[in-house]
């Protein structure tokens, strides 16, 4: 039975002006995101700005005007109460999104700590803490220290996503929290899905491109594969930005025939590496998206974008500077390193990377590497042998401890509906043996519903 989808009624909206864009990027990076708001609240104040709860019957949704009166607002009060820094502690995305904006222009410090990384904010005890009300009380001599930053560029502190450790905060410029912004017309007034983290840096680079465009920022009320396909479905997405793990979990899992009816022009995979089954997929359900895999880190923000099909990155870009001026090389144990500018340091990323002919493909993290009696094994390396099992929906692998060899394998497999779990158990360990070492093969197998996620939508290692 073929299931349609009604729309949530989106209306099509004519791209921003020519002056309405020169307005926009000719004022102050750090005013660039309030004057956007302003100015599509000015000329299209019943434009949709966020749509919460999507995919939902009980979906809510929330106008630039709305967004630009209460910037507005917030903006006088954080002129009388001059704070010396603000700590975003919201809940709704549109809330943060004011937030921002304001601080932006106000030329307010802010940090935008996601939930488990709150407790990484004692240096920040003197800084003003703001929730959904957007109420500011001004502060007393006797309170919260007042500065002023009329003639400071702000900054803007942001969690990293905590996938190696426990989250630590990263100080960045409005430069640098715009520079992957797009603003050309083809980029103007899509509808983006909103999957990662509103707080973590994936997430804030989703709703700044879109709100920077007059576009609408889709959320869907959690990452259940049916909720995703409807709020893609029934809200007309275009972007769809997310994670690998997310969209294996969408294609295995939600209604094909919904699936069947999203109309995607652009899919960018990132946050984690991907494999060429996955973007091999995409294609087939998705024909008319254009697919991208960006690599970037909240350190270092976007370093590149693969748009060729294809996992990893071409070999020869160790040889050259990206567009971007970045360029990349490798240490001996293939780790990756960036160096974003001959005027900066190489940064070790964490990630290693294999050259496979005239491509470097993604193989890890280096935390993640488990050592069984001396020999390394990379978790990627065998989920990928795994997938290729018929029955197998997805894979987890990880370490466990071992006092003989010191970590085991050990695997996680969620399986379809209509397969028998021993039978895909044999055929996994079959598959491992006959394509990977000895040592790579898993000793633990155990079956699950669904892989569990960290807050960022990654799969955990540890």
């Amino acid at each position: 039975m073929t299931v349609t989808l009604a729309s949530t009624g989106l209306p099509p909206s004519p791209a921003l002006s020519d002056a309405d864009m020169r307005r926009i990027l000719e004022s102050p990076v750090e005013d660039r995101l309030a004057t956007a708001i302003a100015t599509i609240g000015s000329v299209a104040p019943h434009r949709t700005a966020v749509i919460r709860r999507a995919g939902t019957p009980h979906h809510t949704a929330i106008d630039y005007g709305t967004l630009a009166a209460r910037i507005q607002t917030l903006e006088h009060q954080l002129d009388d109460a001059r704070p010396i820094g603000v700590v975003a502690r919201t809940e709704l995305v549109e809330s943060l999104i004011v937030i921002t904006a304001a601080c932006g222009r106000q030329h307010v410090p802010l940090a935008i700590l996601a939930d488990d990384a709150a407790d990484s904010g004692h240096e920040l005890e003197e800084w003003l803490s703001l929730d959904d009300s957007l109420s500011v009380a001004v502060p007393s001599s006797a309170s919260v220290p007042r500065g002023e930053f009329e003639t400071v560029a702000p900054t803007i502190w942001v969690a990293t996503s905590g996938t190696s450790g426990p989250p630590k905060i990263v100080d960045h410029s409005w430069d640098s929290l715009l520079s992957a912004a797009r603003l050309a017309e083809q980029w103007h007034t899509r509808p983006w899905l909103l999957a990662y983290d509103a707080k973590r840096w994936a997430g804030i680079q989703v709703w700044v491109q879109a709100v920077l465009t007059g576009g609408c920022v889709v959320i869907p009320e959690s990452r259940d594969p049916d909720v995703v396909a409807r709020a893609i479905v029934e809200n007309q997405v275009s972007m769809l930005p997310a994670t690998p793990t997310l969209l294996r979990r969408v294609l295995s899992s939600a209604d094909p025939t919904v699936l069947s009816q999203c109309q995607l022009e652009r899919i960018t995979l990132g946050g984690e590496a991907v494999d060429g089954s996955l973007l091999e997929q995409l294609k087939h359900t998705f024909p008319t998206a254009r697919i991208s895999h960006v690599y970037a880190t909240t350190e270092l923000g976007e370093v590149f974008q693969v748009r060729d099909g294809l996992p990893g990155f071409p070999a020869r870009w160790l040889t050259k500077p990206l567009p971007g001026g970045a360029r990349l090389s490798t240490r001996r144990d293939g780790e990756l390193l960036v160096q974003l500018s001959r005027d900066t340091a190489e940064v070790a990323t964490g990630d290693l990377v294999e050259q496979h002919g005239d491509r470097f493909e993604f193989v890890g993290r280096r935390s993640d590497v488990i050592v069984v009696g001396g020999a390394k094994v990379y978790p990627k390396r065998v989920e990928d042998v795994i997938r290729k099992v018929p029955g197998v929906v997805d894979a987890r692998v990880h370490g466990v401890a071992s006092p003989i060899t010191g970590e085991l394998v050990a695997v996680e497999l969620v399986v379809a509906a209509d397969a028998a779990s021993e039978e895909v158990r044999s055929a996994v360990l079959e598959q491992c043996r006959s394509s990977l070492e000895h040592h790579a093969v898993p000793r633990v197998v155990t079956f699950t519903d669904q892989i569990a996620t960290t807050l960022a939508g990654k799969v955990p290692r540890r």
